[in-house]
């Protein structure tokens, strides 16, 4: 006897049938919805990654942005002495070829240009189409303000203390009164005749600062020590420098600190030659200038301070101010005694430099 089979059909119903055509609509819109909010936050989570991997807060060496594979960042710089004079402007160009290396940037100078007669060559490289044009001295300052407003897209630097205009040009500078402080407490230290000397190329902000903190070391350390400072209005002219440097000398300083560029160099050989006269050089360890007579020399890391121009720059934070550094930064620091100074005049010396690097000692103008 044969079995029986049924067969039983099966039916497919809709899904709506059960909730209805509406309600199914309505839940295909939520599941968008839901999809939708979904792709955005996974969207503002890597937005917030990025942001926080690319994010900078100061102006750091080590993590500035890498060299460029071709020469798309053009920097030019002006000097108002010759690149190669073993002061301040050569150490300018020196911070140049900083730039060209760690950006790979093309670069240009043009030096022995005294400010008056600079602004034609501060436009000549914005013409040219130039990113940055840093004019290294004070001397450019009125020359660079003009230029910079002709060109608001292009970014210009002054290596000095300014202000700036808030958009497109700005000014990196020393905290020169630490230093200023430090080398009239110094001077100080270390005269006989109770009379020092500090002689400064030109008078702008900065220096004047300096020369102030100078006098006021010296009273701070020593109340008797009369210190007596000059202007040059000058950083080549190494006559006049000269005749100031022997005439302080010969009222009776005898110690003498430079910050005078070509010229204080030219002085401070000389009066390095007088019997009982000691100096403190300057920008670079000058020691070998003049052995035994040679302090010490405050030394300024000018190439990193110009360094920090392009890497603002490259940040995109050049945000035309002034920018400040000093002790803090290591862009200041003082060359080796070499026993020119008694274990106890070094352990004071320390001391102070330690006071005034974390403020305990005011140096304020």
């Amino acid at each position: 006897m044969r079995a029986r089979v049924r067969v039983v059909k099966i039916v497919e119903i809709p899904f709506n049938k059960f909730i209805g055509v509406e309600k199914v609509i309505l839940l295909r819109k939520a599941i968008m919805r839901i999809q939708s909010f979904l792709k955005q936050m996974t969207l503002a989570a890597l937005a917030l990654f990025f942001a926080i991997g690319c994010s900078r807060s100061t102006p750091n060496l080590n993590s500035s942005p890498e060299a460029r594979t071709s020469s798309s960042f053009r920097v030019a710089m002006l000097t108002t002495g010759s690149k190669d004079n073993q002061s301040w402007d050569q150490a300018c160009f020196e911070g140049l070829n900083l730039i060209k290396n760690k950006f790979n940037a093309e670069i240009d100078i043009t030096d022995s240009m005294d400010g008056e007669n600079s602004e034609p060559t501060i436009r000549k490289y914005a013409q040219s189409g130039y990113d940055l044009v840093i004019a290294a001295s004070g001397a450019y300052s009125k020359a660079a303000e003009k230029v910079a407003k002709e060109f608001p897209r292009t970014k210009f630097a002054l290596i000095t203390t300014h202000p700036g205009n808030n958009r497109n040009l700005g000014a990196v500078a020393f905290r020169s009164g630490e230093v200023g402080y430090l080398t009239g407490a110094l001077a100080a230290m270390k005269t006989k005749s109770n009379k020092v000397g500090y002689i400064v190329g030109e008078p702008y902000p900065v220096y004047k600062e300096e020369e102030a903190l100078f006098r006021r070391g010296v009273k701070a350390t020593n109340p008797s020590v009369q210190p007596s400072t000059a202007f040059l209005n000058s950083w080549v002219d190494t006559e006049k420098a000269i005749k100031v440097a022997t005439d302080m000398v010969a009222s009776g300083v005898d110690v003498l600190a430079f910050n005078a560029g070509e010229a204080g160099l030219a002085a401070l050989k000389a009066v390095s030659q007088k019997p009982g006269v000691l100096v403190i050089g300057r920008t670079k360890d000058q020691y070998e200038v003049a052995p035994g007579k040679v302090l010490t020399s405050v030394l300024q890391d000018i190439p990193n301070l110009v360094l920090n121009v392009a890497v603002l720059t490259q940040q995109g934070r050049w945000e035309g101010k002034l920018y400040k550094f000093g002790l803090k930064e290591k862009i200041y620091d003082f060359a080796p005694f070499r026993g020119s100074l008694t274990s106890q005049e070094e352990d004071t010396f320390k001391t102070l430099r330690e006071a005034v690097t974390t403020g305990k000692i005011d140096v304020s103008p």
